[in-house]
């Protein structure tokens, strides 16, 4: 499936209009389904859906690791996941403050959000879509863009989980703003670090502290703010 097409439009400036062709980013419907039960339909940039899947599943707290997922297949826009045991579909389960010592230097988290911006491909084309990436102290170790900045943060969980990485000493980097949902989506991931290009909520915060997590925002050029568990980060 297709990530970009192109489209007539009208283009108006000044008043004068002009006949273009505009690259738009491509989105697609996909429901996934787990143990025979439809758990979630997602509109989202029609790749990379496995780690979409695996991602998906542990941050809306489905599944606790790999191991629970015995098998992954494809019908259609349908994706259809076996779980080794009973897995918690409502994903209510109370969540644990994350216990990891990670901390890294503040520059890497700068170097996470100047890698982003260059390699968002497709945003630069269409400017429809958002990106994240894990990484280490090293800096970013995946990177992925979806039009759903909840899809594009599974699809790089998804990828770190199959790759093995140990998340708890891992940051995620995503180009977005950082709301409750989404900080909750990375506690059950177990990610001590999550930083962001835009703001973060009030929520968030408050969440984040309760939680363990170090959240860094407005991460861009040179500068950012850090709003808990400042301690994670080296200046």
């Amino acid at each position: 499936m297709t990530k970009m097409e192109k489209r007539a439009a009208l283009h108006i400036d000044a008043g004068k209009p002009k006949e273009i062709e505009e690259t738009l980013a491509a989105e697609a419907d996909i429901s996934v389904l787990v143990n025979g039960e439809r758990v979630l339909t997602i509109s989202c940039t029609p790749s990379d859906l496995r780690q979409l899947v695996y991602g998906m599943l542990l941050s809306e707290g489905i599944v606790s690791s790999v191991g629970e997922i015995a098998s992954l297949k494809t019908r259609g826009n349908d994706l259809l996941v076996e779980t080794s045991e009973a897995v918690r579909c409502s994903g209510n389960e109370p969540l644990m403050r994350i216990e990891s010592e990670f901390n890294l230097p503040a520059e890497t988290l700068l170097q996470a959000a100047r890698s982003c911006s260059q390699r968002s491909m497709i945003f630069r084309r269409t400017g429809g879509t958002h990106a994240a990436g894990i990484g280490d102290t090293t800096g970013l170790l995946n990177f992925f863009e979806d039009v759903s900045r909840s899809c594009a943060l599974q699809k790089a969980v998804g990828d770190a989980l199959l790759q093995g990485f140990a998340l708890n000493n891992t940051f995620i980097f995503v180009s977005s703003r950082l709301s409750k949902h989404m900080l909750l989506r990375i506690a059950h991931c177990g990610i001590p670090i999550v930083a962001a290009i835009s703001a973060p909520t009030l929520q968030a915060v408050d969440e984040a502290k309760k939680l363990g997590i170090c959240v860094c925002c407005f991460v861009r050029g040179e500068r950012f703010n850090v709003y808990s568990h400042r301690w994670r980060v080296r200046l």
